[in-house]
């Protein structure tokens, strides 16, 4: 192979080209300190920044106004050295939409960073629809993204049917953006999903726009294991890929985890139990409906399979018990015995109402909808509540080598040393270790020719339930003094 193989996160920058609106061109390469590119789970569109050193008075002489474009085209260097195919590359048209942190270092010389995002952004900000909407959701997302939002058919990468099929929706004059989100938030691809509602509208660096649920997003791993084994140790290295799982850009170089858990945000946030009021104005009933985390990880396969907490195993929780020694168990009294979380169902209420026959003028409630309004018919927004919650509870942020072929949505594996797995004599039993990527930064310099990528990671549900895990039973007992 070559030496590229020896220099981590190499990557061929096809284009930095800057374009104004009058078709002037300038070639950014040689201007640009560094970039950064973001794409996310929970973002519609990808952005960017772009960090100027600039000895051509650029804001002046090129008529900057807000409204210019930079097309970023960048390949991992892969087998050889050669390009990356066009699959596992990154190349985006982005919109100028703010200029920060001007600075004159010297009199000929100016610093300023550029802030980009996908033009059609200011579409879903600025366009407003009003009309009616018939259909499933996904169809009615795909019509207003087609026709109001210019973004073209083949930039679907991915799409999910959703159900039911005739529903009906009046859109009172909201912008396409939100429109997106009300589609989004109460969509479902199937009564047995995994987390009812989990549907997510993204776009990635390196394909298009996907619309899909989180449990189709477990099914997606990335193929190769990230780890902190030293490359440059072996001696085999340069007749490797350095793509591969023994190259060079699928070592660790750090990470750190932001969070492990906050059972206090996740309780008020309902990501654990949580309750439901729906009034129907017609019959005139009031309904209660419950979420319960336990029952919800009954359905599929998870991440890994198992709730991150104690549930229904423990219903008596202790809270304040005296600790005396390990000897010695607890001494409880009646003030110390509490819910189990997933049954604290008021910890978050919400409150809804539900019209049957919206679109209609049948003179009897039972009979079948010919187009059904926005119904509430089960704990599905409860569900999706509580999903969004649980992806905020451990989190892991990993610093790899710059690699074009990783976008969100995906799920990575990585083998992480003693504080994690405990090594492999000692690995963790309730950890497997496999994180969805939730957010992604792209981190390079061009003149370098090199960068890294910082990825955000989340982890759903543990292998093993907790009850069952005995890690203190391979730790030696503290000594008497």
């Amino acid at each position: 192979m070559s030496e590229d193989n020896f220099k981590a996160g190499a990557f061929y920058t096809d284009a930095f080209s800057l374009v104004n609106q009058y078709n002037e061109t300038v070639d950014l390469r040689g201007l640009v300190i560094n970039f950064q590119l973001f794409e996310s789970i929970f973002k519609k569109f990808v952005t960017a920044e772009v960090s100027i050193l600039d000895g051509m008075n650029l804001l002046k002489n090129f008529r900057f106004t807000g409204q210019e474009f930079i097309r970023i085209s960048i390949k991992q260097r892969d087998v050889g050295g050669e390009p990356a195919p066009k699959e596992f590359a990154i190349d985006k048209t982005f919109r100028v939409y703010k200029v920060s942190n001007f600075q004159k270092p010297q009199e000929s010389i100016g610093t300023y960073v550029l802030k980009l995002c996908d033009p059609r952004l200011f579409f879903c900000k600025r366009k407003r629809i009003s009309k009616v909407m018939r259909g499933s959701y996904d169809q009615m997302l795909q019509s207003v993204l087609l026709e109001e939002a210019h973004i073209k058919g083949e930039e679907f990468d991915q799409w999910t049917t959703t159900v039911p099929e005739n529903s009906q929706f009046i859109v009172p004059n909201w912008t396409v953006g939100r429109f997106i989100d009300f589609a989004v938030n109460n969509s479902n691809h199937s009564p047995q999903a995994e987390w009812k509602n989990g549907m997510f509208f993204f776009q990635t660096l390196n394909g298009g726009f996907r619309f899909t649920s989180i449990d189709q997003m477990f099914q997606q791993e990335f193929p190769l294991v990230f780890s902190f084994k030293p490359r440059s140790a072996d001696l085999g290295t340069d007749s490797k890929d350095a793509q591969s799982e023994e190259g060079i850009n699928t070592m660790i170089e750090s990470y750190e985890k932001p969070q492990l858990f906050d059972t206090l945000k996740g309780t008020m946030g309902g990501a654990y139990a949580s309750m439901l009021k729906v009034y129907d104005p017609v019959r005139k009933v009031e309904e209660d409906i419950v979420y319960d985390m336990a029952e919800t990880f009954k359905r599929g396969k998870h991440l890994s399979g198992h709730p991150m907490l104690l549930l229904d195993e423990h219903e008596r929780t202790l809270t304040t018990g005296n600790l005396i020694d390990q000897e010695t168990d607890p001494v409880v009294n009646e003030i110390d015995i509490d819910l189990a979380p997933n049954k604290e169902f008021e910890s978050m209420v919400l409150y809804e109402h539900d019209m049957n026959h919206s679109f209609d003028d049948a003179d009897d409630i039972s009979n079948n909808e010919i187009f059904s309004g926005l119904k509430v018919k089960d704990n599905a927004k409860l569900e999706r509540r509580a999903m969004l919650e649980t992806l905020q509870q451990h989190k892991i942020v990993v610093t790899i080598p710059l690699r074009t072929d990783l976008s969100v949505g995906n799920v990575i594996q990585l083998s992480l040393p003693g504080g994690e797995t405990g090594g492999a004599d000692n690995p963790d039993s309730v950890n497997d270790d496999r994180y969805l990527i939730t957010d992604l930064n792209v981190n390079g310099s061009p003149s370098d020719a090199a960068g890294i990528c910082y990825i955000e990671c989340v982890k759903e549900s543990y292998a093993l339930p907790i009850k069952d895990a005995r890690p203190l039973s391979k730790v030696a007992p503290p000594q008497k003094v």
